[in-house]
C-alpha cells in the first residue's frame, strides 16, 4: 500500500497541491496497530498525525462513552498536533488497523514551505467541526463496513446465516457485500494460507495485505468464520467492525470453544448476538448469553423469515427506523393511527420505545399486533370496561391500581421485554432519585403498568427499596433513550397540548373560579394532577423534538386526558396527520 496514495484521499490533504502533498509522504510511512492497541491516551501530546489507511479506531472520553469512530481516510490527532495541546481523548483500535503516519514536526515543516496547504487543512477541520452533530453521527452509523458471523458451536450452519445477511445487507446499504471464509482465502493464496497466525512474520504480512487490498476494493465485507476456534476465526474477529456471534437460542449459555476465543482474541469491536429462534420457540436464557459473551444488543433471526434478516441488516448500519411513542393519556390513541400510516406507507418499525401510554402501544408494536388489534385491545381496556375505578381511601392514590395491573397481564400474558422480537423499551420515573429509569428487560406487564402510573390517581411500583412511577413525570417523550441505541432513524409521536389546562372566560384572580365552570371546558382532577406532574417533562419537549428525525405534533388539542369515549375521533386524527406528514418524509427515513 502507498502512503502517498492514501493521503491524496484523505479528506484532509485532498486539496493539497501535488508538490505540498509529494513534500508531506516524504515522511510518511504504514504502521499496524493490532485490535485493542492503544494509540492516544488522554493527556498525551501528540507528536504524529495518524490517517486510518484500513481499519477502525475509536476515540474514547475519560468517562467511558465513546467519542466516535475513526474509519478509513480520516486523521487521527491532527487539532492536537496543530494546537499543541494534549489530547482529551484516549483512542483504541477496534480492529486490527493500518495507519499512515506522518511526524508533527514534518507536517510544520511541510506547512511552512507551503502555507496555503494551512489553510486548505484548516478549511477541512473547521467544516468538520461545524457539521450537524446528529447528520454527522449518523454517517458513522453507517460507515461500519466489516462484519464477522461467528457461530458460538460447530453445529450452527453459519454459512447460511451469513449468505441471507449479505442478501438484506444488500438491499439496506445498497452494496454487493463480499463473503470471505477460509476457503476464499485458500483460493486466492495458497492452501492453509486461512489459518497464518497472527504474528510479524511475512505469511501474516501477505494475508494482512491481500485483506486489506480487498477491503479497499469492496463496500462492505463479511468475514465468516468456520465451526472451529481456530487462527481463521480469531482472525474474522480482529477484522470486523462488528462481530455477530450467533447463537442457537435453545442452546444454554455454555463455555464453547469459540466462546472462549471471543474473550481472548483481544478484539474492541461491538459484539451482537444473533440467536436462532424458530417461530414459537421461547428463547433460553438470552441476558446470561449476552453476558457471557459481552454482548450489547441481541436479535432474533428465523430461518425462513425474510423480514428478520432486513431488521437486522437495517440496525447493524444504522438505518433501522426507531418508533417513540409519548405520553397523554386518551390522547395517545393516536398512536393507533399512526401505526396505521406507517403500514400503508410501507415504512418499516424496526425497534420501538415509548413513556405513559406511549409505552402501552409500543409494547403492543413490539408484540406483533396490527392496528386493528391494537384498536381492538384499546376499546375494551379504556372504552368499554372501568378498570380504573378501584378506589382507596386517598393515602397514597386514588386507585389501588390492581384491576389495571391485572388487565394488562390478561394482554400481554407472561411475556418478557428481552424476549420480545422487536427491540423495546419504556420509561418509568424514580421518585426517590428524581431521575428517568429505562426498562429493556424483565416481565412486560409490570414495567408497562409502572410507566402508566401517573402520580396521585395510582400508587408508585416499588422496587429495590425505591418508588417509579409515570414516566412522562420527567421523560414524556423518550427520544434520547432511542438515539442512544445507535440504531437509525427516528419517529417520535408527541400528543402532548401546548398551553395544556386552563380556565378560559375568567379573569380572577379567584380561588373557586374553576367551580364555576360547567360541561366540558372545566378541568377534571386526574387531568390537574397529571400536567402537575408532567411539567418538568414538558419543559424539555423541544429538546426531545429536536432528536428526531420525523417529530409529528399530533393534533389532540380539546381532547382531554381521560377523554376515553372519544377514542376514533382521536385515532382518525392521528392516521389523517401522520398519512400527510410521512407521505413527505418516507424517501428520506428509507434512504
Amino acid at each position: 500500500m502507498n502512503p502517498r496514495a492514501v493521503l491524496a484521499e484523505c479528506p484532509l490533504f485532498v486539496r493539497l497541491d501535488p508538490v505540498a502533498l509529494d513534500a508531506l509522504a516524504e515522511r510518511a510511512e504504514l504502521v499496524e496497530l493490532t485490535s485493542g492497541r492503544t494509540l492516544i491516551e488522554p493527556g498525551m501530546a501528540s507528536t504524529s498525525v495518524y490517517i486510518v489507511a484500513a481499519g477502525r479506531l475509536s476515540a474514547v472520553l475519560p468517562d467511558g462513552s465513546v467519542a466516535g469512530a475513526i474509519t478509513r481516510l480520516e486523521p487521527v490527532g491532527e487539532i492536537s498536533a496543530l494546537s499543541g495541546e494534549p489530547a482529551v481523548a484516549a483512542v483504541h483500535a477496534v480492529r486490527d488497523s493500518l495507519l499512515v503516519r506522518i511526524p508533527a514536526d514534518h507536517l510544520y515543516e511541510v506547512l511552512t514551505r507551503h502555507p496555503q496547504a494551512l489553510i486548505e487543512m484548516t478549511r477541512v477541520i473547521i467544516h468538520r467541526l461545524r457539521r450537524n452533530q446528529r447528520a454527522h453521527h449518523r454517517e458513522r452509523q453507517r460507515q461500519t463496513r466489516c462484519f464477522a458471523v461467528v457461530p458460538a458451536t460447530p453445529a450452527i450452519d453459519v454459512t447460511s446465516v451469513a449468505r441471507r445477511f449479505a442478501q438484506a445487507l444488500s438491499v439496506a446499504a445498497a452494496c454487493r457485500p463480499v463473503l470471505i471464509d477460509a476457503a476464499a482465502v485458500d483460493a486466492a493464496l495458497g492452501t492453509g494460507a486461512a489459518q497464518t497466525r497472527i504474528d510479524g512474520g511475512e505469511h501474516n504480512r501477505r494475508l494482512v495485505e491481500h485483506l486489506n487490498r480487498i477491503e479497499a476494493e469492496e463496500t462492505h465485507l463479511i468475514y465468516v468464520a468456520g465451526g472451529d476456534a481456530d487462527p481463521w476465526a480469531r482472525r474474522c474477529m480482529r477484522q470486523a467492525d462488528r462481530i455477530l456471534f450467533v447463537v442457537d437460542t435453545q442452546t444454554p449459555p455454555i463455555a464453547t470453544a469459540m466462546v472462549d476465543e471471543l474473550l481472548r482474541c483481544g478484539a474492541r469491536a461491538p459484539v451482537d448476538l444473533v440467536m436462532l429462534r424458530p417461530g414459537g420457540a421461547e428463547p433460553v436464557e438470552v441476558l446470561r448469553w449476552r453476558e457471557r459473551v459481552g454482548a450489547n444488543s441481541h436479535y432474533y433471526l428465523r430461518r425462513d423469515h425474510d423480514d428478520d434478516y432486513a431488521s437486522l441488516a437495517r440496525q447493524l448500519t444504522g438505518r433501522g427506523i426507531g418508533l417513540v411513542l409519548g405520553g397523554g393519556g386518551a390522547r395517545g390513541f393516536a398512536h393507533i393511527g399512526l401505526v396505521r400510516a406507517l403500514r400503508e406507507l410501507d415504512i418499516p418499525v424496526d425497534l420501538v420505545g415509548g413513556s405513559s401510554m406511549g409505552a402501552f402501544f409500543a409494547a403492543l408494536i413490539a408484540c406483533g399486533y396490527d392496528h386493528h388489534e391494537m384498536a381492538h385491545i384499546a376499546l375494551d381496556t379504556f372504552v368499554r370496561q372501568n378498570h380504573l375505578n378501584d378506589y382507596l381511601f386517598p393515602t397514597v392514590a386514588l386507585i389501588r391500581g390492581r384491576k389495571f395491573v391485572r388487565r394488562l397481564h390478561e394482554i400481554f400474558d407472561e411475556r418478557r421485554i428481552e424476549a420480545l422480537r422487536m427491540p423495546f423499551f419504556c420509561v418509568s420515573t424514580n421518585l426517590t432519585r428524581g431521575a428517568a429509569v429505562v426498562h429493556d428487560r424483565g416481565p412486560l406487564h409490570l414495567w408497562v403498568a409502572t410507566s402508566m402510573a401517573v402520580p396521585g390517581v395510582a400508587p408508585p411500583v416499588v422496587w429495590r427499596e425505591e418508588l417509579l412511577c409515570d414516566g412522562a413525570v420527567v421523560n414524556s417523550l423518550p427520544t434520547d433513550v432511542m438515539q442512544q441505541l445507535e440504531r437509525g432513524p427516528i419517529i417520535a409521536s408527541d400528543v402532548s397540548t401546548e398551553g395544556g389546562i386552563a380556565a378560559p372566560g375568567i379573569e380572577g384572580p379567584d380561588p373557586e373560579g374553576l367551580l364555576q365552570i360547567k360541561g366540558e371546558e372545566r378541568p377534571r382532577l386526574f387531568s390537574i394532577m397529571f400536567r402537575t406532574a408532567t411539567l418538568t417533562s414538558e419543559s424539555g419537549t423541544a429538546q426531545r423534538a429536536a432528536r428526531a428525525d420525523v417529530y409529528l405534533r399530533m393534533p389532540v388539542s380539546k381532547i382531554g386526558m381521560f377523554d376515553w369515549k372519544r377514542m376514533d375521533e382521536v385515532v382518525e386524527r392521528g392516521y389523517r396527520y401522520a398519512i400527510e406528514r410521512l407521505g413527505d418524509s418516507r424517501e428520506r427515513l428509507l434512504g
